[in-house]
């Protein structure tokens, strides 16, 4: 290739020189023919660039490294001289057709004697692609942070709080375009005290150095309000610098706390009344138990649905609810604004009363009583329930709501007992007898642990024959203190407690062992209750006892009273047909005191009945209770049924009941409970003297 002419005036050493410098530069350098386009000269660093050799240059133009695109507009510049004295990007192509992005600075000058180009070029494709990649990355920041679901921003300290970045998400938040809050501050947009509360964050934040949450309500531009939970922390800096941007991210938890509130207002609440349930109420009368004062007692009332269960099995438990959600409305209509009525749970309501008069709690009581007292319409059903109210007084009662609760229930439990439909306030002999009644449940545990109980039996006599038809098995406790305990101190409380059923497992099986021994044409009869019904195991008792003992089931006779039926006629009935299955005799108790339907003699054929002694006593003064006598004898007729008369303890009802066509008799005329050696030795006795007779 062509060398540098030798410029007049200067020696060949000083173009030698020149020469060489220019071969060795760093920046690729050519010389070209502004005419021809041809590459005149070509330095080592154009060489290495472009990966072309020096023979290749030689048959070269300028045209041929750079691409088609870009040669018109080449052909402009040499023509115009446009590259001139000043930097220009061009795309040039490498000698395996590689694009490379440079900068070229051209200058005219003479070579070999003529009028030629240099050109100085910067080879810049790492530099530009680094900066797209800066570009591009900015870009993808800038499109992550307005594409967050969250609110972002970031304010100027140093410019008084000034935003100079707010997402897309903030925008929203904040009710406003994301370009009209840039460059300016809360005050723009926010109440003073808005702007006061966020002021106050952020120099917290600010000062701190560290990210620190806060949550508050911000009233957006059209006025509605969102809940916002915000972290804010003072962007890093080198160190040795002060901090001056403040990061904020913003959540709008609105929905979120609206569901919390949901959820509490459903943890707090009945889902049936819509009344505070037991947690609510356990809450609030443990503040009120605090607060309470002579000057301002509070009066809690737990109020219990009499019978309830009766309407819920049957009409069903859609009329159960529907009567449920009225008595909680009468509640309501007669409370006040700062008194509380709470569900409890089943038919257990709890109410807490201001107590601004002294006697308000007792007027409360009557006005409900009187208020419940009214007919409920169950779907077009008119239905009549009463209530059992339970009354305590804070502080008078108790200062602890612990203790208010129980002395409120105790006075629920003396209301039932009072038979219902009433109130009672509490009273500090009612904690001794529920103490007593502990005690007692207690002692009931060890009795059937330690065997302290016995049967006694009372004979049952046959007025065909005058003779012993069998005998009624009867439970006796014997205290190791108090002696012999009669059934009526102690059954209830097992009925209430649930140890009936242990017990009663225990006399039917020794009433079983006791008759197994026995001349076999006696029965024992056991008195089974409505606890004892409703237990699952109730037939299986019955077939273990009678395959322990040996006891044909044709000689246990069981008896109920009409209140199994009140309790769960459903339940009722296939286990009573199942016992008769087995050859079980099955007898109606107290026939007469209870149930007013007579529609379970249809429903089931017992195998006798018996009549209440009630009926027995006045026999011989009252004119009505000879005709239920005798409408009894009649109805164990028609039915097929043996007919017993209980409590006979003088001759003269013998003989009326004997003319009325009674089939047994019992009473202390014609023997009184007894021991089972007793009621052995009067079996046999009778039998040596019929046999001597």
């Amino acid at each position: 290739m062509a060398s540098f002419q030798t410029i007049s005036g200067q020696s060949e050493a000083l173009v030698d020189d020149f020469r060489s410098l220019f071969t060795t530069h760093p920046s690729p350098m050519w010389v070209y023919d502004p005419d021809t386009l041809r590459f005149l000269i070509v330095n080592d660093a154009a060489l290495m660039l472009y990966g072309y050799s020096a023979e290749d240059y030689e048959g070269m133009t300028v045209l041929d490294i750079r691409p088609a695109a870009e040669r018109e507009r080449m052909l402009s510049a040499v023509h115009e001289r446009t590259d001139m004295e000043k930097a220009e990007r061009w795309t040039h192509l490498k000698a395996n057709g590689e694009a490379i992005e440079v900068l070229t600075y051209g200058r005219e000058v003479r070579f070999e004697g003529r009028a030629a180009i240099l050109a100085i070029v910067q080879d810049r494709t790492e530099v530009n692609a680094a900066q797209r990649q800066i570009t591009d990355t900015r870009s993808l920041l800038d499109s992550i942070v307005d594409n967050l679901p969250v609110g972002v921003f970031v304010k100027d300290m140093e410019e008084d709080g000034r935003y100079i970045l707010l997402n897309e998400a903030c925008g929203e938040i904040m009710g406003f375009h994301t370009g009209d809050v840039v460059g300016k501050t809360d005050r723009d947009f926010f109440p003073s005290e808005q702007t006061v509360i966020f002021r106050e964050q952020d120099h917290e934040a600010f000062v701190a150095g560290a990210t620190i949450s806060f949550e508050e309500t911000m009233e957006r531009a059209d006025g509605g309000k969102r809940i916002l939970r915000t972290v804010k922390r003072a962007l890093p800096v080198p160190e040795g610098k002060e901090p001056r941007y403040l990061l904020g991210i913003s959540h709008d938890v609105t929905e979120e706390r609206a569901v919390e509130a949901r959820l509490a207002h459903l943890a707090m609440h009945d889902s049936l009344t819509r009344l505070p349930n037991r947690a609510a109420f356990s809450k609030h009368i443990r503040k009120q138990a605090i607060t309470a004062s002579i000057e301002k007692p509070v009066a809690l009332l737990y109020i219990d649905v009499d019978h309830f269960k009766t309407i819920n099995d049957s009409k069903g438990h859609a009329a159960g609810d529907a009567l449920l959600c009225q008595v909680a409305e009468r509640l309501l209509a007669l409370a006040d604004g700062d008194d509380l009525v709470a569900r409890l749970g089943g038919d257990e309501f709890a109410v807490v009363l201001q107590l601004v008069e002294p006697d308000r709690a007792e007027r409360f009581a009557d006005l409900l009583l009187r208020s419940l007292a009214r007919a409920f319409d169950l779907d077009g059903t008119r239905e009549h329930v009463t209530c059992s109210i339970g009354i305590a007084l804070a502080p008078v009662d108790a200062a602890e709501a612990d203790v208010l609760m129980r002395h409120a229930d105790l006075a629920l439990y003396a209301a039932k007992e009072s038979g219902r439909s009433t109130y009672r306030f509490y009273e500090p002999a009612m904690r001794l007898e529920a103490e007593r009644r502990h005690h007692l449940t207690g002692e009931l545990r060890d009795a059937l642990e330690h065997g302290q109980f016995e049967l006694y039996y009372q004979p049952i006599v046959q007025l065909e024959d005058d003779g012993i038809g069998g005998f009624e098995a009867l439970i006796r406790w014997r205290h190791p203190v108090r002696g012999l305990v009669p059934p009526m101190e102690f059954i209830p409380l097992a009925e209430e407690t649930g140890l009936i059923i242990p017990i009663g497992d225990w006399v039917l099986r020794e009433a079983c062992r006791a008759a197994a021994s026995w001349p076999g044409h006696l029965k024992i009869a056991v008195n089974l209750s409505v606890s004892q019904f409703r237990h699952a195991s109730l037939l299986a008792s019955v077939v273990a006892a009678l395959d322990e003992t040996g006891l044909r089931p044709e000689r246990l006779e069981i008896e109920i009273t009409e209140s199994v039926f009140l309790a769960d006629v459903v339940q009722s009935l296939p286990l009573l047909r199942a016992l008769k299955e087995l050859g079980v005799r099955i007898a109606i108790d107290d026939f007469g005191t209870g149930y007013s339907s007579l529609s379970y003699l249809r429903a089931f054929t017992f195998d006798k009945i018996k009549l209440d002694r009630s009926f027995v006593s006045d026999i011989e003064t009252d004119p009505g209770n000879l005709a239920i006598i005798r409408a009894v004898a009649g109805i164990g007729s028609g039915f097929n049924a043996v007919t017993l008369a209980e409590g006979i303890e003088t001759e003269e009802q013998l003989q009326k009941l004997r003319a009325e066509g009674f089939s047994e008799v019992q009473g202390y005329l014609l023997g009184r409970p007894m021991p089972q050696h007793e009621a052995e030795a009067l079996i046999y006795g009778r039998q040596l003297k019929q046999a001597s007779g």
